[in-house]
Order: C-alpha cells, then sequence, then structure tokens
C-alpha cells in the first residue's frame, strides 16, 4: 500500500487483517517514497514489489494519491504483481470521473471506487467495482453471496444453492438503492456525451 493512502484505505484494509487473524503492525507494507521526495516512483513500486513477493498476497494502491495528486502507474504495477503471481487491487475513489483508465487491458485484478466525487452523483451514492473477467467464472474464490449476485435466470426459483452470475454482478449482495443512483444516471450522460478526455 502507498504511504499516504486515503485513511479510510488504511481502517478496511487493517480491518480486514485483524478478521482473517493478521497483525496490520507487522502484515501491512506501506511503500514511502525517497527521502527529500513527495511520491513514490514507479520504479522503486516494481523493485519493493520484487524484494517482497514472497510475502506478499494483495497489492493495494489508490489510482490517484488523494494528497499529492499522483497517477500512478496501475498497469506497471499490475504487470509487476502478476510476474509474481500476486492479486492487484486498486482504489479509484481520486481515479474514476478524473482520468482514463482501461482496467480490462491492464489485467487488473479488481478495483472499487465511489461515485460522489468525480462522478458527482453526491453523498450517498452508490459504489462501484470492477472484477476482471478472468476471476469472475472461478467459483473457487471466496465471496459473500446475496440475492443480487444470483444468476438472473434462475433468481426467481427461490432455490438454496447460489449461482452467481458470471460478471461483477456476481459479488452484489443487495439490490442498489434506485434514488441513489438517479443522480449517478445524469451524470453518466454527460460523460458519455463529453467523453472523459
Amino acid at each position: 500500500m502507498e504511504s499516504g493512502a486515503f485513511p479510510s484505505d488504511i481502517y478496511a484494509v487493517k480491518s480486514q487483517l485483524i478478521y482473517h487473524g493478521l497483525n496490520p503492525e507487522k502484515d501491512l507494507i506501506f511503500i514511502q517514497p525517497r527521502i527529500n521526495e513527495r511520491i513514490l516512483r514507479t520504479e522503486d513500486i516494481v523493485k519493493k514489489i520484487d524484494e517482497l513477493a514472497d510475502e506478499l498476497t494483495l497489492i493495494w494502491f489508490a489510482g490517484i494519491n488523494y494528497a499529492s495528486g499522483q497517477v500512478f502507474d496501475m498497469k506497471s504495477i499490475t504487470e509487476a504483481g502478476h510476474k509474481k503471481n500476486i492479486l492487484v487491487g486498486f482504489d479509484l475513489a481520486h481515479a474514476i470521473g478524473n482520468i482514463p483508465m482501461d482496467l480490462h487491458k491492464w489485467k487488473v485484478d479488481f478495483a472499487t471506487w465511489c461515485t460522489y466525487k468525480y462522478v458527482n452523483a453526491g453523498p450517498g451514492s452508490i459504489s462501484g467495482c470492477f472484477i476482471h473477467e478472468k476471476h469472475c467464472k472461478n467459483e473457487s474464490i471466496p465471496r459473500f453471496a446475496g440475492w443480487w449476485g444470483h444468476d438472473k435466470k434462475t433468481r426467481f426459483l427461490m432455490g438454496s444453492d447460489f449461482k452467481a452470475i458470471p460478471t461483477a454482478e456476481g459479488w452484489q449482495i443487495s439490490n442498489p438503492p434506485v434514488f441513489s443512483m438517479t443522480p449517478l444516471r445524469a451524470s453518466l450522460d454527460i460523460f458519455d456525451e463529453i467523453g472523459i478526455k
């Protein structure tokens, strides 16, 4: 994780480590910029991934650091992680609606984001996620199963066995709040019209 990450990311990662019986003080690794520098160099991130590969299970970075505005080279970070068989995910809260991205082409494993910032949907709006299609049909990946992630063709047969939708939708727990989606629809229509560039 980059040093100076958004606090809620740190809270989420620490709480997951604790939940899984790990020690955040020992098991959470932050990458620091060089002395007298404010941003992380991509080559330093890649070097740290190589050095710590045997200790890493997940690489989690922001797409853009909220404080410095640094845009991280998500493609290079993902490639470095995958060379060592490490999953790579990104918090795109400050990137979505702000910069062009090609998560699928870059082979990012997963990403999450909010829509109230640069997507202009306002406080309380829904979040979003990306899960690379290579993971969507993998039923061995543990997940919290929910009604809205169940296969649409059989959802209303009311069976007791969960059959995931083979897309990112398969990770949904419940239905999205319609009123929170309304401002998002208007904002996305504008993005469709003017583009991200």
